[in-house]
């Protein structure tokens, strides 16, 4: 495997290839390592949601799930996902499969098309709203932005001005919040007070990408050296807490999510296209906050 504009990647990845654990779907997103070490993921365009166990065949977990898509855990051990074309977010107890709605409106007017999720350690979750499970005449909301939800307050907005919003993630310190805009081809970062908030004013663009190909950034991912990963064309984007590229792990084919996986976190796992990939990096990655110990 050759990394592409290698600046030091190469030395951080263990594995000497992306392994292919399940192939054969419409397009997958939103992994998610169980303590079994199952992967739960999503076929966006099936409106499926896969359990994928060690070293056997991805069978159907759940059905006409409202397009799901990122999904994370809470901290009583439920998923958390968005559902594109729900326009909801949504909970689901791993023993009932029932999805109970979590976030569906704000301010009265129903959300566009919740696309990733993030849990904070504090208990409450931030989502983005992007418009791709919405046609242009339903809309109700008119900006596309960064919400955090907590259990009083419910969904809150908290930053507005972008174009189409998608994956994000934390710092490992929780005091920065990185986030994906696809349509602009860059990742920002923004420094998170510690009521939650975020200091929008102070926000900035972390990183450009330039894929030469079609295909901006979607998931987003950090490990606990605060180095993070983005899918976009071409691969997984490694960058250093500084915003300098260390270079782009290949995949098969154009990634739309990733999440760390095994019991050390040291797996990225990687949904691209019609498949899930999974290779070992030499450091760990930050799993979800509230991923149960068993």
């Amino acid at each position: 495997m050759e990394i592409l504009r290698d600046a030091g990647l190469s030395g951080l990845v263990e594995g000497d290839r992306v392994e292919t654990l399940a192939t054969g779907f419409e397009f997958t997103e939103g992994p998610l390592w169980l303590p079994n070490g199952s992967i739960l993921f999503q076929d966006i365009k099936a409106e499926k949601t896969y359990l994928l166990p060690p070293g056997g065949r991805a069978e159907v977990f759940r059905d006409r799930n409202g397009a799901a898509n990122g999904q994370t855990f809470l901290p009583d051990g439920d998923i958390v996902f968005c559902e594109q074309t729900g326009r909801k977010v949504s909970r689901l107890a791993l023993a009932t499969k029932e999805p109970v709605d979590v976030a569906v409106e704000w301010g009265g007017k129903r959300l566009n098309s919740p696309n990733d999720v993030v849990a904070r350690s504090d208990g409450s979750i931030y989502f983005t709203d992007p418009p791709y499970g919405v046609k242009p005449e339903d809309r109700e909301i008119d900006f596309l932005g960064v919400y955090r939800w907590t259990a009083t307050d419910g969904p809150m907005p908290l930053a507005r001005d972008f174009e189409k919003p998608n994956g994000l993630a934390f710092s490992p310190d929780e005091k920065t919040l990185y986030v994906a805009d696809t349509a602009r081809y860059h990742t920002r970062a923004f420094p998170v007070r510690p009521d939650g908030t975020l200091d929008v004013d102070a926000g900035r663009v972390f990183a450009e990408h330039d894929p030469g190909v079609a295909g901006g950034p979607d998931g987003v991912k950090v490990d606990r050296a605060g180095r993070v990963y983005v899918a976009v064309a071409l691969g997984i984007w490694v960058y250093e807490p500084d915003g300098r590229l260390l270079g782009i792990l290949p995949t098969p084919q154009r990634p739309s999510n990733l999440n760390w996986g095994d019991a050390d976190a040291r797996a990225l796992i990687i949904t691209a296209v019609d498949a899930v990939h999974s290779i070992r990096f030499k450091d760990p990655g930050i799993a979800p906050i509230f991923q149960p110990a068993s």
